[in-house]
């Protein structure tokens, strides 16, 4: 693993045990470790051993967790996925069948969710257009029955909704963060 998935890694499986903190202090937790992290690397942590290194000394996440949650009443973590994020998928789906205003309506759900990051939520914005635009280009060069032609698009659309069903969780929108060397708002305004 590079440095940056070691990091990336570990961000999101500290995101994944703090989903049981409430979202303010899972918020400020998840800041406070990426400004430790993006310092370390500043300060020349810049290997994958180095980084390794500065891991292993913040700890484990899910001891950070039980650590942060000293005082605090822990929530119930929202559930992985809600009706909302159903419909959204199913809207990229088949909204194109219901005159494209169902489209509309689960993009408009999608980039209002904070379920999904900008290139999930770009990838899955486009599934559609790309995928129906990939059939048009099939039936001009070689025509196909319209079964097919209907096929290739579905197939694109449903690969390009894949990563949000794989990957739907509370709050991940806000937890991405910067990698490869770049600081957080709150190291820079140190």
């Amino acid at each position: 693993m590079s440095a940056d998935q070691l990091v990336e890694a570990y961000l999101k499986e500290l995101a994944t045990a703090a989903e049981a903190l409430p979202a303010e202090r899972r918020t400020e937790l998840l800041a406070d470790m990426t400004t430790h992290i993006a310092e370390a690397r500043a300060e020349g942590a810049t290997s994958d051993d180095e980084v390794r290194a500065v891991l292993q000394r913040l700890g484990d996440p899910h001891e950070i967790v039980a650590a942060s949650t000293d005082g605090l009443v822990l929530v119930d973590a929202e559930p992985r996925f809600r009706l909302r994020d159903f419909a959204t998928v199913a809207l990229l789906f088949i909204g194109p069948f219901l005159l494209a205003i169902g489209w509309l309506v689960g993009v408009w759900l999608l980039w209002t969710s904070d379920r999904w990051t900008r290139v999930e939520k770009l990838l899955a914005t486009l599934g559609w257009p790309l995928g129906y635009g990939a059939a048009i280009v099939c039936e001009f060069i070689s025509p196909f029955p319209i079964g097919v032609t209907l096929t290739i698009a579905a197939v694109i659309t449903v690969v390009a909704l894949i990563p949000l069903l794989k990957n739907g969780g509370p709050g991940r929108s806000t937890t991405r963060t910067p990698l490869a060397g770049a600081t957080s708002a709150t190291s820079r305004n140190s």
